[in-house]
């Protein structure tokens, strides 16, 4: 099990383990370049669904953001999120 990031704790919603190791996975994937929820969804090997609804409660909470790029709709992290828990540390 890959280590879990701390972004992937939300405020809005209650942390399940599962749904914390889902976030924990997209944000890796997704902090070195920009990628599309059928992407994302073939790497985790979940549901599109699923990645869509991750994706969203993040993006309420400032941690991730869409684009349309070239037709398709990319997701990225904002970099907000990071600079949040650099202050508590």
């Amino acid at each position: 099990m890959a280590e879990v990031n701390p972004r992937a704790y939300l405020a809005r919603i209650k942390n399940v383990k599962k749904g914390v190791n889902t976030r924990s996975r997209i944000l890796e994937l997704i902090k070195s370049r920009p990628l599309t929820v059928k992407s994302i969804s073939e790497e985790i090997g979940r549901s599109s669904s699923s990645i869509r609804r991750h994706l969203k409660n993040m993006e309420a909470e400032g941690i991730v953001k869409s684009q349309r790029y070239k037709g398709r709709i990319i997701w990225m992290t904002t970099g907000i999120g990071q600079k949040a828990i650099e202050e508590v540390y």
